[in-house]
């Protein structure tokens, strides 16, 4: 600690800074080690993000292939909202074909219903 130097001759003055001198190199060599894993493991850290972003990328761009061009956003939509277009999708056709629809466009009521709510009412 540098404490209690003073009883000490100029050779173990020497001695001790050359072992100071050895112990810091010693210091040194280590931390650079460790710098140098730690630098080794982000760099494929990142490589690994870099991949995984890039296939779901291309993910992405084949899901936006899937969906009608009516409903894309051009922008980049979470997995469940590209589900929840293509069942949204799924829905319209299948109410375009209901005989309740028909009905209602034949009767020409002036009260509107959700076709949701008709197909509960006529079951």
């Amino acid at each position: 600690m540098g404490e209690e130097l003073d009883s000490l001759s100029l050779k173990e003055l020497q001695n001790l800074e050359q072992q100071l001198d050895t112990t810091l190199k010693h210091i040194r060599l280590k931390k650079n080690q460790l710098m140098l894993e730690s630098i080794s493991q982000f760099q494929k850290k990142d490589k690994e993000l870099q991949d995984q972003n890039n296939s779901l990328s291309k993910q992405i761009k084949e899901m936006e292939k899937e969906i009608p061009i009516h409903h894309q956003n051009h922008e980049i939509m979470p997995a469940f909202q590209l589900d929840i277009l293509r069942n949204r999708n799924i829905c319209e056709e299948a109410r375009m074909d209901c005989d309740v629809e028909e009905n209602l466009r034949q009767n020409q009521t002036t009260t509107v219903l959700p076709p949701w709510m008709v197909q509960h009412m006529n079951k």
